[in-house]
């Protein structure tokens, strides 16, 4: 009777079921011991949550993971990869262009910045400097392939510099009155530091005569008194 009530098809059955479960409630639904229990998960095969410290149980056939190898169930995460470790070092690896800690997060949903520095030490991933830390495959032919391709995509996202005449045109001068509400105390030196930041070279001069056009100036002295 204890061996067909221990058998590995009674342990997995509850998932069946309740798809998510602790090892306490697997105990508890079972009436097995530890040891017997995960002699039988062991065999079946399952995956632990790489959030909540590891406390959720699945299997193959409860688990809905999507294309990327991931599925979330009321909270719960779970990765075909295994732990938070070997998940983050699997999207690290095969990513195109490598993974910042935050790209990761969003991914994964959870906080991975205190592993980044472990996984680097231990020679699992490598990291370069790039404005920021960006993490990579440890292979170096796969990561001098991923930071050209980090490289390139920083190099096309930074909007190219026009370089404006004396006379602001419409567009300009849309966009300096937006960065003036959006920043009502700037002058003209701010806005044109906004404009640049939009791609837009402008004169002082350009801005400043902007300035006098619309009385900003004045209208500022009269909001600040």
């Amino acid at each position: 009777m204890r061996t067909t009530a221990f058998s590995r098809d009674a342990i997995i059955a509850p998932f069946f079921d309740k798809k998510v479960l602790t090892k306490s409630e697997l105990l508890n639904l079972t009436g097995c011991s530890n040891m017997t229990l995960f002699r039988r998960l062991s065999e079946h095969g399952y995956y632990t949550s790489y959030n909540f410290n590891s406390r959720y149980y699945t299997i193959a056939e409860a688990a809905r993971f999507d294309r990327k190898g991931l599925w979330e169930y009321r909270q719960v995460r779970f990765s075909k990869y295994g732990t938070l470790r070997a998940t983050i070092q699997h999207f690290v690896s095969t990513a195109e262009m490598g993974c910042t800690a935050n790209e990761l997060a969003q991914l994964l949903g959870v906080r991975v910045a205190s592993l980044m520095l472990p996984l680097t030490s231990a020679g699992l991933i490598a990291r370069e400097d790039l404005g920021g830390w960006v993490y990579f495959s440890f292979d170096r032919v796969q990561r001098e392939q991923q930071i050209n391709q980090r490289r390139l995509t920083l190099k096309l996202s930074t909007p190219p510099m026009v370089i404006l005449p004396q006379a602001l045109d419409d567009k300009t001068t849309i966009e300096a009155l937006v960065g003036l509400v959006k920043n009502p105390a700037a002058g003209p030196k701010e806005i044109r530091a906004h404009l640049k930041s939009r791609g837009m070279v402008a004169p002082l001069s350009a801005v400043e005569a902007l300035f006098d056009r619309y009385d900003l100036v004045k209208k500022k002295a009269i909001r600040n008194s």
